[in-house]
């Protein structure tokens, strides 16, 4: 079955892409095992003296969370917010 997905680059270029579904992999809760998931955000306050502002702000970084547990999968959770442990510390 032949489904037609766009990423939001090719919308904003007009494109499609033509995406077998049956050709990707789907993606789990590791927690749970729920295979739907709602958009989050990780919230990151920005000190004024990084910004030349005259208030703090905050930083939203888009993720997802399980919809059933709302547990965060580790691939969804950027680089440097993750916790430092000795396996990813070296």
């Amino acid at each position: 079955m032949d489904t037609k997905l766009k990423n939001q680059n090719n919308m904003e270029q007009g494109q499609q892409l033509n995406i077998q579904l049956d050709k990707t992999l789907p993606l789990v809760c590791e927690n749970c095992g729920n295979d739907t998931f709602q958009e989050a955000l990780f919230l990151r306050k920005v000190s004024k003296f990084l910004t030349a502002s005259t208030k703090d702000s905050l930083l939203p970084i888009p993720t997802f969370v399980c919809a059933r547990c709302h547990y965060v999968n580790n691939e969804f959770i950027p680089e440097p917010l993750k916790p430092q442990t000795e396996e990813n510390a070296n």
